[in-house]
């Protein structure tokens, strides 16, 4: 039982200070270029993962390559491109953005530069690492040492500067501050014994081949020579499992996600690093996650429900985290979603392509949604945004969940489905579509042609619900005609009670989308969701904003640009 309440009352503690200090641990790995490997990292943060204290703690490395402590650097190197960084160059970056709760730092490799030993370089040394322990621990954090590791291990001959000798000479100086209450950890006896242990099994074995930068088994030896001082040192369970395989890999490439955002974050001078993805994007990121840039956004790239889906973040997130959810043709004339972003919307798409708002698409979205509000925390309430056949979907889902939609911006909208696809009225149609639309459906063309699949008759959920709707129309649409769409979806939710603007184009066909000034319809979607104002119904207006009535055509200085064909879509 005693010895039960001993090894327990550490990690109580761990977890009384991390609480105590706002939250949990935050673990910062510095170092030089085998650290930023990502490898021995990966596998002591999957160690410390195993520990309860450590959980749920945030682990992340920002060791750089050729970086040092000492500040010194040989002339010509990396062939006269760069000279070597030093890390209090960055530390108070480090310590301020991130604020560590402890540091786990492992330099010298690079501190005496390949060189043979000088009592400068040793003395530049230790003044490095005697600053960087007084300055992580003025901020409140703890610190740990880690002596490097071995240099030449593999062809010791070769070592005409006798550098391991120096290496030596820099471990045993750490190792000896343990006297002062230094926390130490001590990787170069254990880890050689590893080495000269795997060179008897297979004399082929190279730890590095380098001479510096070892091989993955070279850094699974590191952590295993780590782990345990570590362990004692932070009092958790010295017997842990590191991952394998595939699950090594995930680690690994997680790790070195973390490891990139936060080395941009805190900045550094080191040529050659990858920009890494803002750090706001790395509480989104899960397995399966890719991340690109979308007009200077983040953007997340997932499945859901086997289908493609997408999901690009605001600098800073609106209160309530609003989103605007565009329903096909992601990307084309962007420029509302873009000023949306900047204030602090989200936008989101999922892939429900030649599914013309069908059941099936709506099962799609649903998933899509449910995913969104409960793994992204993003608003209850979305933004519909329907261009051309994706008013399909969004007249449809609204009609489903009104109770989820704060409002719908709808640009060239296809409300019935007889005239687009089907052709039955003034449009061209698209005979393809109206079979694929006939098939996903599940109709015959008479149940198709009826009505009931179509938006202007399924509005009465949305105008109880008071959704407020904005569509930007072009008076000459010849795909999918104002008059028997958006023209008749207006004048039905206006005698229902419901809220509706429709901004006129007056001229322009189906081609371009939206607006070349999206200030209207980034207005409408702010009030709608903000509440600071209502989604007034007007009688119709034109592109200038004023008032029109519906017999009334705005003035022809609109400029009209090319239509990009006269295929529906």
């Amino acid at each position: 039982m005693r010895m039960t309440t001993l090894r327990i009352i550490p990690v109580l503690l761990a977890l009384f200070l991390a609480h105590a200090m706002g939250g949990e641990p935050k673990i910062a790995i510095l170092g030089d270029s085998i650290p930023y490997s990502g490898q021995w990292p990966a596998l002591v943060e999957a160690a410390l993962r195993q520990a309860p204290a450590y959980r749920h703690a945030e682990i992340v490395s920002m060791a750089l390559p050729s970086e040092t402590v000492s500040g010194l650097s040989e002339p010509g190197h990396a062939g006269g491109a760069f000279p070597r960084p030093c890390l209090h160059d960055r530390l108070d970056s480090i310590l301020s953005k991130y604020a560590p709760t402890l540091v786990i730092a492992c330099y010298g490799m690079n501190d005496g530069m390949m060189q043979p030993f000088s009592e400068s370089g040793f003395q530049a040394y230790q003044q490095g690492m005697e600053r960087l322990k007084k300055r992580v621990e003025d901020s409140g954090a703890q610190f740990i040492a880690i002596t490097p590791p071995p240099y030449m291990a593999d062809t010791p001959e070769k070592d005409a500067a006798r550098y391991n000798q120096v290496l030596d000479t820099y471990a045993a100086w750490l190792a000896s501050r343990k006297k002062d209450g230094w926390k130490v950890v001590d990787m170069r006896p254990e880890l050689g014994r590893q080495i000269r242990e795997a060179k008897k099994r297979n004399p082929r074995f190279i730890y590095a081949g380098d001479g510096v930068h070892p091989g993955q088994e070279g850094h699974f030896m590191i952590a295993r020579a780590i782990w345990p001082p570590l362990a004692s040192i932070l009092r958790v369970p010295a017997r842990v499992r590191f991952p394998e395989r595939d699950e090594f890999r995930k680690a690994l490439e997680r790790h070195n996600l973390y490891k990139l955002a936060w080395l941009t974050e805190t900045g550094h001078r080191r040529p050659g690093i990858p920009k890494g993805v803002p750090v706001s994007v790395l509480p989104c990121i899960r397995e399966g996650v890719a991340v690109s840039d979308w007009h200077g956004f983040p953007s997340l790239h997932f499945k859901v429900a086997g289908r493609n889906a997408t999901l690009v973040l605001p600098k800073t997130p609106a209160e309530n985290r609003p989103w605007i959810w565009r329903q096909e043709f992601f990307g084309n004339e962007p420029q509302a979603d873009i000023a949306l972003l900047k204030e602090g919307f989200h936008v989101a798409y999922v892939d429900v392509q030649n599914m013309y708002g069908a059941p099936a698409a709506m099962d799609i979205m649903d998933r899509f949604y449910e995913t969104l509000v409960r793994d992204y925390r993003l608003s209850p309430k979305t933004v519909l945004e329907g261009f051309s056949r994706g008013g399909l979907f969004s007249f449809n889902w609204a009609a489903l969940h009104p109770g989820r939609v704060a409002a719908i911006y709808a640009d060239a909208p296809v409300c019935d489905v007889a005239s687009w696809p089907g052709g039955r009225g003034k449009g061209t149609g698209s005979p393809e579509d109206w079979l694929r639309l006939l098939d996903v459906y599940g109709a015959t063309e008479q149940e198709a042609l009826s009505g009931k699949l179509s938006p202007v008759n399924r509005l009465a959920p949305l105008a109880n619900a008071r959704i407020p709707v904005l569509a930007v129309v072009g008076d000459a649409d010849g795909v999918v005609p104002l008059e028997e769409n958006m023209a008749v979806v207006e004048r039905k939710y206006r005698a229902m009670g419901g809220s509706i603007r429709v901004i006129h184009k007056p001229g322009a066909g189906h081609h371009p989308h939206s607006l070349p000034d999206p200030a209207p319809i980034v207005e409408f979607i702010l009030k709608s969701v903000r509440g600071t104002g209502s989604a007034a119904a007007e009688q119709g207006t034109p592109v200038s904003g004023k008032p029109l009535s519906p017999s009334r055509k705005a003035p022809s200085a609109f400029p009209v640009r090319p239509a990009l064909g006269n295929g529906g879509d």
